[in-house]
């Protein structure tokens, strides 16, 4: 038993080891968006980061009410072609090389510019 416990535990950090070289791996790879197939991937993948960190900036806005998935599209949308106009202005863009006040800032900007939010001012 003691064996299983010790080769698990060794399994476990192996693991936890991979994941973590692969994370700095893909955060310093230089992605070439220039394919439409490669932008479409890129512009999912920082969809999904936008709408997870979205209900935090809603609460520092102090916006009376939740976004519906419809304006979350549309926010997030707009702050990822702002960040890959900005940052991909060669064709290539490294995601570790964008600051993540740039990305706040950026999505704070789209998230002003949304007709609701605007009314409710």
């Amino acid at each position: 038993m003691r064996k299983l416990a010790r080769y698990l535990l060794i399994a476990i950090v192996a693991a936890i080891v991979f994941v973590a070289l692969t994370f700095v791996w893909a955060m310093q790879r230089e992605i070439d968006i220039s394919a439409p197939a490669a932008r479409a991937e890129l512009v999912k993948a920082m969809t999904l980061g936008c709408k997870l960190r979205l209900p935090e900036l809603v609460k520092q806005t102090q916006m009376a009410r939740a976004l519906q998935p419809a304006e979350m599209n549309e926010i997030c949308g707009c702050a990822v072609e702002r960040i890959i106009e900005t940052h991909a202005a060669a064709g290539k863009i490294t995601p570790g090389d964008v600051p993540e006040t740039d990305i706040d800032a950026t999505e704070l900007a789209c998230l002003q510019e949304l007709p609701i939010h605007q009314e409710a001012q």
